[in-house]
């Protein structure tokens, strides 16, 4: 185990620097950029697979790389509905009424009700996807899947609505 937790600590010594500096151009942001690292990091020494000497390089870069494009698609993800669903772009009158019956009859008749939980939880409850989760036991992913095909179904009706 010290043989392991050596070559971890030299790895992380090693490769730290460049995986942040990869990470910050993509997000943008120090504190993404450090987690996103550190998730990496952390996967690695809770996964059971031995990293080649020849291509660890390669193989964190593209970690850090693909973790990045999952936080910028959530991101995404997360303004569109910010856009769709916030409470205060209702109120702002940005929205008219049928925009927002629209919405509420999508979510209520046209998604699964699984999906409709998660969607209701996430943006009226403001629950995070570990806590929609852990609460309904179910993985991190598959609370994402839910969010995005409740989103897609939602922008297809709203398209539907404005022809």
């Amino acid at each position: 185990m010290q043989d392991r937790a050596q070559q971890f600590k030299e790895l992380f010594l090693s490769e730290y620097s460049r995986m942040y500096k990869a990470a910050y151009i993509l997000l943008g942001n120090e504190d993404e950029a450090k987690d996103t690292v550190q998730d990496v990091f952390a996967r690695l020494w809770a996964g059971t697979t031995p990293l080649k000497e020849e291509s660890q390089r390669v193989f964190l870069l593209t970690c850090v790389r693909n973790r990045c494009l999952n936080i910028i698609a959530h991101r995404k993800t997360q303004q569109e509905a910010m856009q769709l669903l916030t409470p205060n772009a209702i109120d702002s009158g940005e929205y008219d009424d049928d925009i927002i019956e629209t919405v509420k009859r999508c979510i209520d008749e046209q998604l699964t009700p699984q999906t409709s939980r998660i969607i209701r939880m996430h943006y009226d409850e403001d629950q995070s996807y570990k806590d929609i989760s852990s609460q309904l036991g179910i993985s991190l992913s598959a609370v994402n899947k839910h969010i995005v095909q409740g989103l897609r179904k939602l922008r297809t009706t709203l398209k539907r609505q404005e022809v």
